[in-house]
């Protein structure tokens, strides 16, 4: 039986689509919804809101009080454990880009 599909412009071997959840929101989450049999996944909205306002923060806590004393460089966040946000979301993204079939 062929279940072929298309959805917003993708081919799809089958309906049977991941909707957003804790799964999609990581890289090897997708993949294994993928493994699973996903056809496709869902990630969860992106709003230019949120990248304005991780932007907005970054700068504040990474330039607030830089120039007050020579240890100023102490203030900045380790950035391998830096909560990454929505920049996150878009490195899954670039990286998921050329996994599809």
């Amino acid at each position: 039986m062929n279940l072929a599909t298309k959805y917003l412009g993708l081919q799809l071997a089958h309906p049977i689509v991941a909707s957003a959840s804790p799964l999609s929101a990581t890289l090897d989450g997708m993949r294994q919804l993928e493994d699973a049999g996903a056809a496709a996944v869902v990630m969860a909205s992106l709003y230019e809101e949120q990248i304005r306002a991780e932007d907005t923060a970054y700068a504040l806590y990474t330039e607030q009080g830089s120039d007050s004393q020579a240890e100023a460089s102490s203030y900045f966040p380790d950035l391998p454990d830096y909560d990454s946000g929505v920049s996150d979301d878009l490195f899954s993204v670039s990286n998921l880009g050329g996994t599809g079939g």
